[in-house]
């Protein structure tokens, strides 16, 4: 029945705003103009209020808000108190209802004043006061109150720039603080006083995890590309060696006093591969030496355990450390291979 005769006020109230969008009404003097935009808000919240599923009291209080504050008339305050009691806002109802009893006067029927009065001494009996605050300020701070039944109902007071003044109905409260930057801070209490101290939320950064540190000497990419060279080198040698080694047998075969030019042309082919398969070979000899090198001198590497955000405390050696040539070299008494590289 209580129910009941809340929803028939705000339908009153509905009734009224369809006459103020008419006429202009005659206000008392200690009441406000209504402005279109008040009257748009506030039949916004009456829509709200008689959805055919059900009630919507808190988008119905956003409007109800957001119309007192267009236009803050005492009109609008019966149905923004029987929102705010309903999604428990109970300070901002107390308000409501002592300032809409007070300002309307003989325009509250004995029915609905005698159910506002009950409701205001229900909501003071089941109130605590509290101011709750941030460490730096500007946390936003969101309530979550445990009924015996039902789930939780949670309000969000936006950001505490200032020490926030909260209502609570008395049970079980889970308060959030959160603030970008920082970790979430909770205060769970059960009020069950009119009163309660001032509460700050001491927000505190996320600690940044300290790793131990692992040094290590990777190969550098130096030593794999002139490693990768000295292995094709070596092939390269062992290839041409065959080929020589071929070409000494075909020699020596035709070398029988019948066959001589034959026999000079696979000499002189024989010396030529001779002399690339040396180059070849001292081209390699030369590479092992850089890779050694490469491979003896490289940094040292100092990276977290977690293999995370690895930092380097010496530098690398540069690619340029590679031979920019490496040139074959031949001579009457052999061959072999020079190479040239800067630092």
């Amino acid at each position: 029945m209580r129910l009941f005769r809340k929803v028939v006020l705000a339908s009153g109230f509905a009734v009224a705003v369809a006459s103020l969008a008419a006429t202009e009404p005659v206000a008392r003097a200690a009441d406000a103009v209504i402005t279109e935009e008040a009257r748009t808000h506030f039949a916004a919240g009456v829509a709200l209020l008689q959805d055919p599923k059900a009630p919507r009291y808190e988008e119905a209080y956003r409007e109800f808000k957001a119309a007192y504050a267009a236009s803050p008339s005492y009109k609008i305050l019966g149905n923004l108190g029987l929102c705010a009691m309903k999604i428990e806002r109970d300070a901002d109802a107390i308000f409501a209802y002592e300032t809409y009893l007070k300002d309307a006067g003989a325009e509250v029927t004995p029915e609905q004043r005698a159910q506002m009065q009950r409701d205001l001494l229900t909501l003071k009996a089941g109130l605590l006061e509290v101011t709750v605050s941030s460490d730096p300020p500007g946390a936003t701070i969101v309530d979550a109150r445990t009924p015996v039944e039902g789930p939780d109902v949670r309000n969000s007071y936006g950001a505490a720039l200032t020490p926030l003044a909260l209502g609570l109905r008395h049970g079980h409260h889970v308060i959030t603080a959160r603030l970008a930057g920082y970790l979430d801070q909770q205060w769970e209490f059960d009020a069950s006083e009119s009163t309660a101290p001032p509460h700050v939320f001491t927000m505190v950064k996320p600690a940044v995890a300290d790793y131990p540190t692992v040094r290590e000497r990777p190969i550098p990419t130096a030593a794999y590309v002139s490693g990768g060279a000295t292995i094709a080198l070596a092939i390269g040698g062992a290839f041409f060696g065959a080929l020589a080694l071929q070409k000494h047998s075909d020699y020596t075969t035709a070398n029988d006093g019948f066959h001589e030019a034959q026999a000079s042309s696979d000499r002189s082919t024989g010396q030529t591969l001779n002399i690339v398969t040396d180059a070849f070979f001292g081209a390699a000899i030369i590479g092992a030496g850089i890779t050694t090198y490469f491979v003896l001198t490289r940094s040292t590497v100092e990276r977290d355990a977690m293999g995370d955000a690895p930092s380097r405390k010496t530098t690398a050696r540069a690619a340029s450390l590679l031979p920019t040539r490496v040139d074959p070299t031949l001579g009457p008494r052999g061959a072999g291979a020079s190479a040239v590289w800067t630092f």
